[in-house]
């Protein structure tokens, strides 16, 4: 799947988008990590509630990591990765994991390309043994690749290019990314699949699936001596390949301003306006990071928001609501949406959504900050009981680099967010970044599109 992240994982977004940066007085996971000698770094999660266990391969490459011109290789090797090694041949993977029970699956994205499954305890050394199998012994077949390269052409023409909103996301993103690694669609596009050849899987495969560009996270009815044992059994004698260079950027904007684009679409219900704004990741800038992390829940990520008590109950739009991205290897993104009344013109719903975010913090007080703060670390307490959730936000953050500390210690960086971190990085999105303004619509008539 391309860029897809589980929807049970989908409420933690806006946990994973942090990371520490001081000392702390208490630890989120109580993890304990370690590195093999080829590089592989382990973190391994005991939670004894339930006898299961989570395993997610996080390899950190991902889309924008592919060659000019051969876009969607990332996506198309994740799927090649499930076709058989010189020990389980064609299907034998997927066929030894549903006879035992095991769940399954794999996903890119820009950043990172991830394998995981969750099992039963005792078929945890079967998963293990599996995934070290295909991360030194896949086996690309004339068959299998031509096979997949049909399917993953397949899911771009059914989930992008017969899809008007994924399209026009698809294109309002290239706008907003434009000059940056992260303007090419995850999926690629339908010429480059076509292209794509079975020595570029090969290459990419030897380029970046090797231990030391890797992160292994097991989360579960676990005990973490034993395994070190079972990770140095299964993936310490594979050998350590030298990575190709990775790519990194820092978003440099040379134009201060926004660019508007408005299309008419087919089988669209209604319109949507949306501003989005490139912002710090929490690599370029934690603390803006957090400070605009707690702003966007404040400004419209609940039913209590600013956005929903002063907009839509108020009846100026339909819904409005904010979204944020910070969790990522290159820049972030915070965003602004509104579903227009049938009788607002787009400028004045855009002049609103633009006026609402200057409003709504100055409406935020000391001691809303302080129940923002509050709403996100009570979530907290959840996370650890369920070890998908600890496995999927350990993996995440470790892959960006964060030490084991940084994720561990976790609550301090929330509770030092101040007004006047919010307040500067609040102004210096609105007056330096990048903004991309998108209005969607319904297609009226033959031709508009």
């Amino acid at each position: 799947m391309f860029n897809v992240k589980l929807n049970k994982f989908l409420y933690l977004i806006a946990f994973a988008s942090y990371f520490l940066v001081c000392e702390a007085r208490a630890k989120l996971f109580k993890a304990d990590e370690f590195y093999l000698d080829n590089g592989l770094r382990v973190i391994v999660n005991e939670n004894h509630k339930a006898p299961i266990a989570k395993l997610m391969l996080w390899y950190k490459v991902g889309s924008m990591d592919e060659p000019v011109g051969k876009g969607g290789l990332a996506h198309l090797l994740e799927h090649l990765m499930f076709r058989g090694t010189s020990k389980v041949s064609g299907s034998g993977l997927n066929e030894i994991m549903l006879e035992n029970g095991i769940e399954n699956n794999a996903f890119t994205n820009r950043d990172f390309t991830v394998y995981h499954a969750l099992c039963d305890i005792s078929r945890l050394e079967l998963v293990m043994a599996l995934e070290a199998d295909r991360m030194s012994n896949l086996q690309i077949t004339d068959e299998a690749f031509s096979g997949e390269q049909k399917i993953v052409y397949q899911e771009r023409q059914q989930r992008v290019e017969n899809n008007s909103q994924s399209r026009f996301s698809e294109e309002v993103s290239k706008i907003l990314w434009l000059g940056t690694p992260y303007e090419h669609p995850v999926s690629g596009t339908l010429e480059e699949i076509k292209t794509l050849t079975k020595e570029d899987a090969v290459n990419f495969y030897k380029n970046y699936y090797t231990p030391s560009n890797a992160v292994l996270v097991i989360s579960g009815d676990i005990n973490a001596d034993q395994m070190k044992k079972l990770t140095e059994k299964y993936y310490g004698k594979i050998e350590n390949k030298n990575v190709s260079k990775r790519e990194s950027f820092t978003f440099q904007n040379k134009e201060n301003g926004s660019i508007l684009i408005k299309k008419q679409m087919p089988h669209i219900e209604s319109r949507k306006i949306s501003i989005s704004y490139i912002i710090p990741s929490v690599l370029e800038n934690p603390k803006a990071a957090f400070a605009l992390n707690l702003f966007s829940g404040y400004l419209g990520q609940s039913g209590n928001s600013y956005f929903q008590k002063n907009l839509v109950q108020k009846n100026k739009v339909l819904m409005a609501g904010s979204d944020l991205s910070v969790s990522s290897r290159g820049s972030g993104v915070f965003a602004v949406f509104a579903l227009p009344l049938d009788n607002q013109d787009d400028k004045s719903c855009i002049e609103l959504l633009e006026k609402s975010i200057s409003e709504a913090f100055k409406s935020l007080t000391q001691e809303r900050l302080e129940k923002e703060k509050q709403k996100t670390l009570s979530g907290l307490v959840y996370i650890d009981d369920n070890p998908e959730d600890s496995a999927y936000i350990i993996g995440e953050l470790a892959s960006l680099g964060l030490s084991l500390n940084q994720i561990e210690n976790y609550a301090d960086n929330i509770e030092a967010v101040t007004l006047e971190d919010i307040k500067t990085a609040l102004m210096n999105m609105l007056k330096s970044s990048k903004k991309v303004i998108a209005v969607l619509a319904p297609k009226e008539a033959k031709g508009n599109e």
